[in-house]
């Protein structure tokens, strides 16, 4: 079974994407489930490559067993947390 992914951002992330005009180009992003915690994610800014890193991933479970693996990314790229 594949898990449908989504994106969330730190609010330091989040500053930068608005600030590089990436808002639309996140908001279609998708990562695959081979992505982990630590890797690079290098998206085309206004005027430059914009680097974030995968922050933690987590499975998020719904009331109704639907399963979402969650990334958080963040900017600039930092250590990652557990």
């Amino acid at each position: 079974m594949r898990l449908k992914t989504i994106i969330e951002l730190t609010s330091a992330a989040r500053r930068r994407a608005e600030t590089a005009g990436l808002a639309t180009q996140l908001d279609r992003l998708s990562l695959g489930e081979w992505a982990r915690k630590g890797d690079f994610v290098e998206l085309a800014g206004r005027d430059e490559t914009i680097v974030f890193m995968i922050r933690a991933r987590r499975i998020r479970v719904d009331a109704n067993d639907m399963q979402t693996l969650v990334f958080e990314l963040d900017h600039p790229p930092r250590p990652a947390v557990r």
